[in-house]
């Protein structure tokens, strides 16, 4: 099913990330982890959807995304950064992208971290949150979304790792099967991993030579 909605706020996050606020339609439902697909009303995008998970909690009166903006493919998410409020956008019912099935350790790269997000505040309104891990890949800190939140969520259990740039308060490289070795103490647990997808396969490679089982690898859509 699609609905006609319209934009209600947009913010940056980072210098290439935006959050919408849009309006939630008659009707439409949702859980934790699923997806939409969207697009902008307009004879140029009507067909052009693309798929984004929900922050937003089901209970709330709006819906939330997180959005990563490319501006070199000239698309979408170039055309959404530069959308203004009560801008109309088209969306598809909520389908399932990522289900919470159990205590584990969360793997994102980038804007991989978006499907986790509603997941996380929702354990840790729980008081569920405190043995999980998360560890996050990014170029440079100033990509890193909602750092603070996350510091916050998970404290001590936080690990960020920089590619393009060396800071003593971040790891530098890239989760590789011995970075993994160094954060995770067994893999007999539910992971979750979201990125690009070279970047799935070779962490899913990674888990299932350290012992990890495939069954416990959830990778979204």
């Amino acid at each position: 099913m699609k609905y006609p909605i319209k934009i209600l706020d947009k913010s940056w996050l980072t210098h290439n990330v935006t959050l919408l606020v849009l309006e939630k339609p008659e009707g439409f439902t949702h859980n934790i982890g699923q997806a939409i697909e969207l697009t902008l009303d307009t004879p140029k995008f009507r067909s052009q959807f693309a798929p984004f998970t929900l922050v937003s909690s089901p209970e709330e009166e709006q819906l939330k995304l997180i959005v990563k903006i490319y501006p070199q493919h000239h698309g979408l998410t170039e055309a959404l950064s530069q959308a203004k409020p009560t801008d109309p956008l088209i969306i598809t019912s909520a389908w399932d992208s990522y289900v919470y099935k159990g205590k584990g350790t969360f793997i994102a790269a980038g804007s991989g971290i978006t499907p986790f997000i509603p997941m996380f505040r929702n354990l840790n309104n729980k008081k569920r949150l405190g043995k999980h891990r998360l560890i996050y890949a990014n170029r440079r800190v100033n990509d890193i979304i909602l750092q603070a939140e996350l510091h916050d969520l998970f404290k001590q259990n936080f690990y960020n790792i920089l590619s393009d740039e060396k800071n003593s308060d971040y790891d530098y490289g890239t989760i590789d099967y011995n970075y993994l070795l160094s954060k995770i103490d067994k893999f007999d647990q539910h992971f979750y991993v979201c990125g690009p997808d070279a970047f799935i396969d070779n962490v899913k490679k990674d888990l299932i030579r350290g012992g990890a089982k495939e069954a416990n690898i959830q990778t979204g859509y």
